[in-house]
């Protein structure tokens, strides 16, 4: 999986754009980088916009590591993910958040993301 980060400090928003299939190893790695990242961050007052609309759907390994992610988004002001153009990867994100008490959003759009974003 490709994975770009913008910092947009106007906003206090982090976006990550993901792209393609994610490997297990490689996706267990950057979760731990960016676990690492977040006691430096103030995460109450940061927003996080994941665009999830290029992504392929995930190895039933990876859905641990999902959750895990959808717990540490929590901690922020605002957490929305773009939904996967792919049914079977918007469905296996969706059904792994009530498992995690995720309690950000799901969007179709960007724009719909940066409009919760910016209140």
């Amino acid at each position: 999986m490709i994975a770009e980060t913008k910092m947009y400090p106007e906003s206090n928003t982090i976006f990550i754009s993901l792209h393609g299939f994610a490997e297990l190893e490689e996706t267990i790695k950057e979760v731990d980088i960016f676990e690492a990242s977040m006691p430096s961050l103030p995460l109450k007052e940061m927003s996080l916009i994941i665009d999830c609309h290029d992504m392929a759907a995930f190895k039933p390994e990876i859905l641990p590591v999902l959750e895990r992610c959808y717990v540490m988004y929590n901690s922020f002001k605002h957490c929305v993910l773009v939904n996967p153009q792919k049914v079977v990867a918007k469905s296996q994100l969706q059904r792994v958040a009530p498992k995690a008490d995720f309690q950000g959003h799901f969007v179709d759009t960007v724009e719909e993301a940066w409009a919760i974003v910016k209140g």
